[in-house]
């Protein structure tokens, strides 16, 4: 195989945010004493943040607006109470640091094909979160060789900028070496087509493509991948 240098995205590729985010929010809703339903909360939270981590994207927001902004809009739709979301943003992000559930079988991914390539985490994402979630995980220290973070980088994924650290990261492969993986079109697929690096598309859900760019290949399961790759 062509390739020496995968970049994996973390995230629905790796670990289950969902599960991360959906027990992150309990807790904090718990340790805030919220006065409304939980299932209100979970919408509008979510609805927030998917609409500031979008625009973080397309570089109209910056990474701290994102993690206290969020809060702050939540808070005031719910009319609970005014507050600049600092504070409720580092009890979250304590929360969510501690939980790195895997993907089914992400594990056993990982270290076949560490014995054949050298393997990197490129997320978008705050550092702190990152750093504990992924970088202190078993999964992260065993098979792992680098982590790029967004928000330490100061560029995100589909942006030239976070590639150019992870190439560098890396010891500067030649282009033709390097493969993205990751499940979202819009930062990962979009990212290696404007970088010039062959993409994989991880789509167990099988969404429908879409965007205008086309992954180099399109998986639906760990397995499908390993019988490209190895």
């Amino acid at each position: 195989m062509k390739y020496t240098t995968l970049l994996i995205d973390a995230d629905d590729t790796l670990f289950d945010f969902d599960k991360a985010e959906e027990t992150s929010l309990d807790r904090f809703y718990k340790r805030m004493d919220l006065k409304c339903p939980y299932n209100e909360f979970r919408e509008v939270y979510n609805r927030e943040n998917h609409l500031l981590w979008k625009a973080f994207e397309r570089g109209k927001a910056t990474a701290e607006k994102v993690k206290v902004q969020r809060f702050v809009n939540t808070m005031k739709a719910l009319e609970l109470y005014e507050d600049n979301g600092v504070e409720l943003s580092r009890i979250y992000m304590e929360e969510l640091s501690r939980c790195r559930f895997l993907l089914p079988g992400a594990d056993d991914f990982c270290e076949k094909l560490s014995s054949h390539y050298n393997l990197y985490v490129i997320t978008n994402g705050l550092w702190d979160v990152q750093r504990s979630r992924v970088g202190d995980s078993e999964i992260y220290r065993r098979f792992f060789k680098g982590l790029i973070v967004s928000e330490k980088v100061g560029s995100a994924k589909p942006d030239k900028g976070i590639f150019d650290e992870a190439r560098k990261t890396a010891g500067n492969p030649l282009l033709e070496e390097m493969l993205i993986i990751g499940d979202s079109l819009t930062s990962d697929i979009r990212g290696g087509d404007l970088y010039g690096i062959d993409s994989c598309w991880f789509n167990p859900g099988g969404k429908e493509l879409v965007g205008p760019s086309t992954p180099t290949y399109e998986v639906a399961d760990y397995e499908s991948l390993l019988k490209i790759l190895l």
